[in-house]
């Protein structure tokens, strides 16, 4: 698979028109995804090998992971090491074009850079490799399915955990423990718990406020499995709901659920966004859906593409994005429901597969 996406990269640095053979990879997602390395290091790519430059702390590693690139050990014992490395590798390679990542180097690196190596041009290729990690193959998928099933678990596990009087905070270190135990590496973003008045915090993190009965709570988590992150949301309330709040979960959950219906390849995300919003329009709460529908999810939480109003991309078979529409009405409090699916030719399948419903009940009774 490695190796496929190496020859892909340089097929894409041919479209771009601009002669070179030589490309600097420094973004870290981007580093594994081109070699399987999880350690700290930078990427020097050319269209016949793959150069991976670390440090002597994980050069073993480094031995194990990449085994499609040629790993070099940076000097300790030079001042700036990992520069130096890459101007004497540069120099044997007899190159006098580098592509770079504009949206990942540092700016100090890259001022470094060129006053190292004034005879070379660097030009920027923006967002080449996080393009291309908008198709996920069938290993990467498998990895997000399990991502999921992760983080799924760990969420019905907590909600018998949730009682009247527990904090936010205890709520999100109890999901956080589960998913660890089940076999997440970690969370995949600090995750959000926020119940009552405070549902109108989109990405409000959790705090010491106490869970009541009759009051609307979002829970929105995710975990990394295999360097591959999972996302999923519901809204649940302890107690008995009141009409307003039924209304409005009712809403989002026929909006969310009407608009899987509508994701396949060929689909513009823009249009997406566009259906869901008036669905809710229609409810009478579109003031109250103030975000995208979903982004992309992988290697990143946020990632390519984004299901925004302003994104023209066509999802293809092998996009995982997500579908997150939500309402957030001050004094009253916000729904969100959110799955993360996977684009087929005629469809989605979803990986985030838990039950939509209101009452922490319905989903102890599963």
């Amino acid at each position: 698979m490695i190796e496929q996406r190496t020859k892909k990269l340089w097929e894409e640095i041919e479209k771009s028109g601009k002669e070179l053979s030589l490309f600097l990879v420094t973004n870290p997602k981007n580093v594994f995804y081109l070699s399987g390395f999880t350690g700290e290091g930078i990427l020097l790519s050319t269209p016949g090998k793959n150069y991976l430059i670390t440090d002597s702390r994980y050069t073993e590693q480094a031995n194990q992971e990449a085994k499609n690139c040629q790993i070099i050990t940076q000097n300790s014992k030079m001042r700036d090491a990992q520069t130096e490395t890459i101007r004497e590798l540069v120099n044997q390679l007899g190159t006098k074009v580098i592509g770079y990542e504009p949206e990942s180097l540092q700016v100090s690196s890259y001022l470094k850079y060129i006053s190292l190596m004034k005879e070379m041009e660097f030009y920027p290729l923006h967002e080449l490799i996080e393009k291309m990690r908008m198709l996920k193959d069938s290993a990467e998928i498998e990895v997000m399915k399990k991502s999921a099933q992760i983080a799924t678990d760990s969420f019905r596990q907590t909600m018998s955990f949730l009682k009247e009087g527990i904090s936010e905070l205890a709520i999100a270190a109890q999901l956080n423990y589960n998913m660890r135990i089940n076999g997440a590496k970690k969370e995949a973003f600090d995750l959000i718990v926020t119940s009552g008045e405070r549902g109108i915090f989109i990405h409000g993190r959790p705090t010491e406020k106490k869970i009541n009965q009759n009051e609307l709570i979002i829970i929105d988590f995710g975990c990394i499995y295999e360097m591959y992150h999972s996302d999923c949301t519901r809204s649940v309330l302890l107690g008995t709901p009141s009409q307003e709040q039924k209304k409005i979960f009712e809403v989002i959950k026929q909006t969310q659920i009407e608009t899987l219906g509508k994701v396949k390849a060929g689909q513009k995300c823009c249009d997406l966004d566009r259906f869901a919003r008036d669905l809710i329009g229609e409810s009478g709460y579109g003031s109250y859906f103030s975000h995208s529908l979903g982004h992309g999810v992988g290697l990143d939480i946020h990632e390519m593409p984004y299901l925004s109003p302003y994104d023209q991309t066509v999802l293809k078979p092998g996009m995982v994005v997500t579908i997150e529409p939500g309402i957030y009405i001050p004094h009253i409090g916000g729904v969100r429901i959110e799955d993360t699916v996977v684009v087929t030719e005629d469809g989605c399948q979803i990986l985030t597969q838990l039950p939509k419903e209101l009452t922490v009940s319905n989903y102890l009774d599963e």
